[in-house]
């Protein structure tokens, strides 16, 4: 068989359309925009220049294993014996991660980002945070948001890596990755580490608070870099990390502060909406926030107590009722209650139906206490409106133990 029938029916995976921001400049990537020239060779059966091509990521990038499976699939080609895509790699699972990856690289060209769309996971950025942490791991990404007045504005993004399980974590052991939101604790040296975890290592606070309440379990969930016998690791690989690339990592670590507890957001998909569509989100979630604390200054407890949810509301051990008698009674016994909110972020919180969370910095004073504190709030849509079920101090704890998810 000709290596152009050939390779136009062995690799039907990768035949996909190129944005018209393939060759845009991507200072943070160009190991992924060399790769994908090679596809793009293979897609206009320019065989022997993608050959070239292949051959030349591979000098610079020789760890690459796509760029090394593309390589073989090319000889084979030309020797007429490739029935398939990654015919050398006998574990199917393998195989198909990384013709995975190749589709999720040219499926990253162009994105929603790039016309305008916002995530509605991102509603409101605290501004003492300049930078916010997405993770898309659908579609094995990391997108990095700057913070530009309280709203989103897209810097970069990332090929990542999650469990080798997908999404979703419940359970320790389970090779999957949590979903939810979460803060980086700390930066642990690559001196101080395995060679597993490449050039570094972000932990964050899974379990927060929110899994707590759901009774999941593990930990050790980093955002770290590859081993040195690998450029990359395929989109499913971890053990439920989020890992990228050791030159993708040290780049990324201009953007995390680990003593302001970087944000990070890891959604299965992204809901894109339009810029009218988010503001209107931010307001209404605002105007929920400032009615509570307004009848919460006013000592109104009828009104008060009425922005929790009579059904799901657990805090503290105390649920909606237990909450209610506690607040009557303390609020009852103060002359004056000031209540101040800054550094407010708030998050559509992913994996769940209408649920927000808010987290904030809480200046609290009445005629016997004045006290500073971190909180979060999260609020669920229900039938008679939008409903406070969990309130409690924030708090971001250091993991000092190796990954073990």
């Amino acid at each position: 068989m000709k290596l152009k029938n050939l390779l136009s029916t062995a690799l039907p995976c990768l035949i996909l359309l190129i944005s018209p921001y393939l060759y845009a400049e991507n200072i943070n990537d160009i190991y992924e925009q060399s790769l994908i020239q090679a596809v793009s060779d293979i897609q206009q059966l320019n065989h022997e220049q993608a050959l070239d091509d292949t051959r030349k990521l591979l000098e610079q990038y020789p760890t690459s294993k796509v760029g090394q499976m593309l390589y073989a699939d090319l000889l084979l080609a030309k020797a007429g014996v490739l029935p398939s895509i990654g015919y050398g790699i006998q574990q199917q699972s393998q195989r198909d991660n990384l013709t995975l990856e190749i589709k999720q690289r040219l499926s990253s060209q162009q994105t929603p980002a790039d016309q305008g769309l916002l995530p509605d996971s991102l509603l409101q950025l605290a501004d003492n945070q300049p930078f916010f942490l997405l993770l898309d791991q659908s579609q094995s990404r990391l997108y990095v948001y700057r913070n530009e007045h309280g709203k989103p504005a897209l810097e970069t993004d990332y090929f990542l890596s999650i469990g080798l399980k997908g999404s979703g974590k419940e359970k320790r052991g389970d090779q999957k990755t949590p979903i939810g939101v979460y803060h980086v604790t700390q930066y642990i040296d690559d001196k101080a580490l395995p060679d597993l975890y490449g050039k570094g290592a972000f932990p964050v606070n899974y379990p927060n608070s929110w899994d707590k309440r759901h009774r999941r379990t593990g930990d050790g969930i980093w955002l770290h870099g590859t081993p040195s016998d690998t450029y990359n690791r395929a989109p499913l690989s971890s053990n439920g990390c989020m890992v990228v690339s050791n030159p993708d990592f040290m780049d990324l670590k201009k953007y995390i502060t680990p003593e302001m507890n970087t944000p990070v957001v890891v959604v299965k998909d992204i809901r894109w909406i339009n810029e009218e569509e988010w503001m209107a989100q931010q307001q209404q979630m605002n105007l929920l926030l400032n009615q509570w604390v307004k009848d919460w200054e006013n000592k109104k407890h009828d009104a008060y107590i009425s922005h929790y949810s009579k059904t799901d509301f657990k805090a503290r051990g105390r649920n909606y009722q237990q909450w209610s008698d506690y607040k009557r009674r303390v609020n009852g016994a103060k002359t004056f209650i000031e209540v101040d909110v800054s550094q407010l972020s708030i998050y559509r919180y992913p994996g769940e139906q209408d649920l927000i969370l808010m987290q904030y910095d809480q200046a609290y004073s009445s005629n016997n206490l004045s006290i500073e504190s971190p909180k979060e709030l999260y609020w669920k849509k229900q039938s008679d409106g939008w409903r406070i079920v969990s309130e409690d101090s924030r708090k971001v704890q250091l993991r000092k133990s190796l990954a073990s998810n």
